[in-house]
This record gives structure tokens, sequence and C-alpha cells, in this order.
């Protein structure tokens, strides 16, 4: 099986007054990325796994946090891993 590198990108609607600890819980999902947002509330979130399971099980932990509305998926990109020699 050849070991793969998947990239993803979501943009999880949030309650304005839990944003901060949203922030804090993604913080301690392995892969997972905020880049902006806090202000509105929409975080952009990018997540690095090694499987597309690792990417369902992530979005589904998201969705779980205290205070999400929504987690949705915007881009998925996937590729395999390169060897090094």
């Amino acid at each position: 099986m050849t070991a793969e590198c998947h990239i993803s990108s979501l943009v999880v609607h949030s309650r304005p007054e839990r944003v901060a600890s949203i922030i804090e819980g993604l913080g301690l999902i392995d892969g997972a990325e905020v880049h902006g947002g806090a202000d509105t509330g929409k975080l952009i979130v990018t997540l690095e796994t090694a499987t597309e399971s690792q990417v369902i099980e992530r979005i589904n932990a998201i969705q779980l946090l205290d205070g999400v509305l929504a987690a949705t998926l915007v881009f998925h990109h996937f590729e395999p891993v390169q060897e090094r020699e």
C-alpha cells in the first residue's frame, strides 16, 4: 500500500462566544491548524492527514466541539508520498 498525504480545508462556523475554546479544541486535533476567521466566528481550518478516513474522523471530532455549528469541507487533495532514498 502506497503512503498518501491528504490536505483538506474547512470552514468551521461557530458561536461567537465559544470561538476561543473552539480554537483551543482544534489545537488538540492532530493535523488541524487554524488560519483565521476568529473575528467573525467562521474559522478557516486546514487538516493534514495520512488517510481519507482520518479526514472524516477529524471533521466529525470538530463538529462535536462545543459551540461548533457546522464544519464544511471546502477542499480536499491527496497524492502519494514520495519515499526519500
